[in-house]
């Protein structure tokens, strides 16, 4: 019996340095029926950085090298508008009865799409999703590890759930895949950013089946944002979970307490990257203090406000100062592992001498 054939879209712009790792880990799938529709955006001219003349056609060169010797990839060439153009593109090209998703600076393992279909065929699922790893300059670290070995299937409920509640799968295209008709008459939306938060989210509202893999298979590169990208997106990342939220609750009005503190965490997190990064505006950030000021006595009632939110809430009202100093300690703790471990060496250290079985 021949396995369905899945079409996995690969967006590829400006990601040459990483590009080849990602081809070869498709190349290497071991699922037996695969296409890769290479979308590969280029500017109508070259462009001068710091004096160097950039010809971001080196994708399309690497791209085509694949293409001539796997008859399994096929290149979509266009002028680069975005990633919703992209996606729709490499949708209108995609044949497959599964859709998936690899963006081109990742990478994936070869057996992530037999053990997503796998998974979706024996739940009887219309999407399937895995667990990754997040890969960081010198270091990774799995996404959620304690979920490694688990397997779960949800209802739409359950699922909606999940992604409101930082669960063990979000947003994101690529850690999915999905039955090619839930694309049936959908594309992702040009208008706005965050197209996968929008379309994604759409998806799992009308979704009744999903299955979870907790097996880490997809390497997402975690790659340095600008101080203007970063404010952008923290508060489109607020904006979309508040549009999210709202049509979730219109279907599960009992996942209130979930939702609140979905954006009471997405309101502090904007606040937060302004502090850091230098670009707070008091009258700007007025719409994220409005709503913390707001549910600061309910989500100290809301068992899903864990308790570091809780104590970013009292100081995003009584001390910005506290707050901006322990954000940037916990920046450190997550980008430098071997701080991280001096740190902890430290604080054993010091309570084995509380404790008079160290050394001072």
């Amino acid at each position: 019996m021949t396995e369905p054939l899945i079409s996995v879209i690969s967006i590829i712009y400006d990601v040459e340095p990483y590009l080849r790792e990602c081809l070869e880990s498709l190349e290497n799938l071991k699922y037996p029926n695969l296409e890769f529709i290479l979308v590969v955006g280029h500017s109508e001219e070259k462009t001068k950085e710091n004096g160097i003349i950039r010809d971001d056609r080196g994708c399309l060169h690497i791209a085509r090298e694949f293409e001539e010797k796997d008859s399994r990839f096929k290149i979509v060439e266009c002028v680069a508008k975005g990633v919703s153009d992209a996606r729709n593109r490499g949708l209108k090209a995609a044949k497959g009865e599964y859709i998936g998703f690899v963006d081109g600076d990742d990478y994936v393992e070869s057996d992530m799409y037999d053990v997503l279909y796998n998974a979706a065929r024996e739940a009887n699922a219309d999407i399937s999703v895995c667990g990754h790893y997040r890969e960081y300059p010198g270091h990774n670290e799995i996404y959620r590890e304690e979920l490694r070995d688990k397997s779960i299937t949800y209802g739409r409920r359950d699922a909606l759930k999940t992604l409101i509640d930082d669960g063990a799968f979000f947003f994101h295209c690529w850690d999915k895949l999905f039955k090619a008709e839930r694309f049936k008459d959908r594309l992702f939306p040009e208008d706005r950013y965050l197209e996968d938060r929008y379309t994604v989210g759409d998806i799992f509202l009308e979704t009744d089946r999903v299955v979870f893999t907790g097996k880490p298979l997809y390497h997402f590169r975690m790659r340095g944002d600008s101080m203007s990208k970063l404010k952008k997106m923290s508060e489109l990342n607020s904006e979309a979970d508040t549009v999210f939220c709202k049509k979730a609750l219109m279907q599960f009005p009992e996942l209130e307490k979930e939702a609140e503190a979905c954006l009471l965490y997405g309101h502090i997190t904007c606040i937060q990257n302004a502090l850091t990064e230098g670009y707070f505006d008091r009258g700007e950030a007025e719409i994220h203090f409005a709503y913390i000021r707001e549910h600061k006595k309910r989500c100290m009632q809301n068992p899903f406000v864990n308790k570091n939110t809780r104590i970013k809430v009292f100081l995003s009202l009584h001390s910005l100062f506290a707050l901006k100093i322990i954000t940037l300690f916990g920046k450190k703790r997550q980008e430098t592992p071997k701080f991280v471990k001096e740190q902890e060496k430290e604080v054993g250290k010091y309570t084995r001498i509380r404790k008079g079985t160290g050394k001072k």
